[in-house]
């Protein structure tokens, strides 16, 4: 490991410490030594250069918040070593049982049904690399680069004759629903941390997919959405007000009117995003509110299908009608949204905490798109003579 200092305070379980980065930055993370053993986790919480009072301000936040991990982390530890600990409530759970528990509540969430699938598979292969008789309790970090490194070679079980060996993209979904589970296990307090957290980036390497262009929506597109009639106008509504704020479906399904407060005349948005948990306040842009429907009864803004498979067939019929080609699905609004922002000329930090990336890095990906289209148009005037 890189070069590293202690950040503040040193306990005698936990120590914050932070890892330089590229450009000035540095990384906030863990040294957590308990029972004779030592491992780290990075929090995915940024150091940036001081150059500029709202990077001070933002620093001094982000320390405050790592300390607050810091805090809670040698909580539990403590109460674990008090005999205040996770067994009677998750210890005896088998790791099968809460992915089967993991797959039906998303099945009711209304999770499409290939997502559902996805996570059967997810299964079949947990079975293949350690058996049906691991317990949740005892997932740790070398469980999961095991199966990190199982996937990599692993065989599609789909067919027994020919095996193919799986794909980049198939390996990444299952390491990421066994890692989005253990999440989820976590808030439910079955166990204390995800140790699949504690992973690096190059520890993850076998799995991780390549770079991803993202599909989206230009202006013109959403131009001729607004133009064009729906067969449900709710859907049309929610699609267009996920382009103006970035969020996504699980969000907007989740959305109610007391998440909608007003302060000097402007409309506030406030939530917890349902996917990662992060808190999120956006002042809506008057494109946002146009598309809101009237307040009524109901508590929920908007009103949509129980189904996403029946929402993204109404859009991908509605997209066909207004003359488009691309392949349109919900979560398209949101690559719409941040690309437009970017192309607009707003800041990539500001955007990235607009959708709520942990990581700017993520935000990347879209800057990366715009400047690949303004090179293309630079281009053309090649191309023409």
């Amino acid at each position: 490991m890189a070069r590293t200092k202690k950040a503040k305070r040193e306990s005698s379980f936990v120590t914050l410490r932070t890892k330089p980065l590229s450009k000035g930055r540095e990384s906030y993370y863990l040294d957590i030594y308990k029972d004779g053993k030592r491992h780290y986790e990075f929090l995915n919480l940024y150091i940036l250069p001081a150059t500029t009072k709202a990077a001070k301000i933002q620093n001094a936040n982000t320390e405050q918040a790592a300390l607050a991990i810091r805090n809670q982390r040698e909580l539990e530890i403590i109460q674990g070593k008090g005999g205040i600990n996770m067994e009677s409530k998750g210890g005896k759970i088998l790791l099968l049982d809460w992915m089967r528990q993991f797959m039906e509540q998303k099945r009711q969430n209304g999770l499409s049904n290939t997502t559902v699938i996805t996570i059967e598979k997810t299964i079949a292969h947990l079975i293949e690399y350690k058996g049906e008789k691991m317990r949740l309790a005892d997932v740790d970090e070398d469980f999961c680069k095991g199966f990190i490194s199982y996937l990599s070679t692993a065989k599609s079980l789909r067919s027994k004759t020919h095996p193919k060996t799986l794909a980049k993209k198939s390996a990444h979904l299952y390491y990421f629903y066994l890692t989005t589970a253990l999440s989820e296990a976590v808030r439910k307090k079955y166990i204390i941390t995800n140790p699949a957290n504690n992973l690096s980036r190059e520890e993850k390497k076998a799995v991780r997919p390549e770079k991803s262009t993202r599909e989206y929506l230009d202006i013109e597109d959403v131009k001729k959405l607004i133009e064009t009639d729906c067969t449900h106008n709710e859907i049309k509504r929610a699609f267009l007000f996920g382009c103006f704020t970035g969020l996504r479906l699980s969000d907007i399904r989740g959305l109610e009117w007391g998440n909608i407060s007003k302060r000097d005349g402007n409309l506030f948005l406030s939530i917890r995003m349902q996917k990662t948990r992060e808190p999120l306040i956006m002042k809506l842009n008057k494109q946002a509110i146009k598309w809101m429907p009237e307040r009524g009864k109901d508590s929920e803004v908007f009103a949509l299908p129980g189904n996403n498979v029946t929402v993204n067939r109404v859009l991908k019929i509605w997209a066909k009608n207004a003359g488009i080609k691309k392949d349109v699905c919900f979560h398209m609004s949101r690559h719409t949204f941040a690309t437009m922002e970017l192309t607009l000329g707003a800041d990539l930090y500001v955007v990235s905490k607009l959708l709520g990336h942990t990581n700017v890095g993520t935000t990347q990906i879209y800057a990366d798109i715009i400047d690949k289209r303004r090179d293309e148009a630079v281009e053309l005037i090649d191309n023409a003579f």
